[in-house]
């Protein structure tokens, strides 16, 4: 099966520095297969026997501390999943991202979310990914740290553009 990986915060200033050398060779190590990595943030792409995406994921967290001494959260989804999450892509104004949720939020948390006027910003989204329209990314106060504390769930975000990419 194909898998994407995708880490929480590499690469973002001092911290949590990664080589794209070093992820490839902890995924090989592993035992996954044709591993490709993508720009310099945490994605990659492999192949794995395996069918779980979140054992998959405590996995890599676990070899990115043991061999690197990392702490970075971990999000592994199928291609399929994220080509769905493309597919299912609103029109949405501005700068857009795709927030990938580590787990399903309560349905409560969730739905109290998308129910928040966040104006400017657009979001849509459901227990699985949400989709953020942003008027200037770079002022928002919707941010990724922010949806986690809300939701109580690890999320990331990529441009449509880098999701399409990695499939």
């Amino acid at each position: 099966m194909r898998w994407v990986l995708l880490l929480r915060a590499v690469n973002l200033g001092p911290t949590n520095k990664l080589a794209m050398t070093d992820l490839k060779r902890v995924l090989e190590s592993l035992g996954h297969t044709d591993v490709t990595t993508f720009l310099n943030s945490g994605n990659a792409t492999f192949t794995s026997p395996k069918r779980s995406a979140q054992k998959l994921a405590t996995e890599v967290e676990e070899a990115l501390t043991k061999e690197l001494g990392l702490h970075v959260r971990a999000c592994v989804r199928t291609q399929a999943v994220l080509r769905k999450a493309l597919e299912d892509l609103p029109d949405l104004p501005g700068y857009v991202a795709i927030c990938v949720l580590f787990d399903p939020p309560s349905p409560t948390a969730l739905k109290e979310f998308l129910g928040t006027s966040w104006a400017p910003e657009a979001v849509r989204g459901n227990d699985q990914v949400l989709y953020l329209g942003f008027e200037n990314a770079a002022k928002t106060k919707l941010t990724n740290a922010r949806i986690e504390k809300l939701l109580g769930v690890g999320a990331t975000a990529r441009t449509p553009a880098t999701l399409a990419k990695l499939l």
